[in-house]
């Protein structure tokens, strides 16, 4: 256990071995709270340079996540589309091909006949 030191707030009625207790006691706090102190800054330090390296790494997925929002947009999609479309399936199935329709002629065919 620590001996108590005597209050500061009557500094002026101590005797002489009581105020160098009492300065030895403030001199020793005032060096564990400048270690404190110390420590606390490194730390921050190190959080800080941690800080922003995350804050790079955020704004750099920010831009790739916008730029796969754009990719994926239905507006992009069409401008990246090839021009030579396939016919949908309901006009397929709509007009014969003319591969099934052999027997058939052509009716400007048959009047020239």
């Amino acid at each position: 256990m620590t001996k108590r030191r005597p209050s500061p707030k009557h500094a002026d009625t101590l005797s002489l071995k009581a105020l160098r207790g009492l300065v030895t006691g403030l001199v020793d706090r005032v060096e564990v709270l400048s270690a404190e102190v110390k420590d606390l800054r490194e730390k921050n330090a190190v959080l800080r340079e941690e800080n922003e390296i995350l804050r790079l790494e955020n704004a750099r997925l920010k831009v790739d996540n916008q730029m796969l929002r754009d990719e994926r947009s239905p507006a992009s999609k069409i401008c990246r589309l090839d021009h030579r479309f396939a016919r949908p399936a309901w006009t397929r199935q709509r007009t014969p091909c003319p591969q099934t329709d052999r027997g058939r002629r052509n009716p400007a065919d048959q009047s020239s006949m």
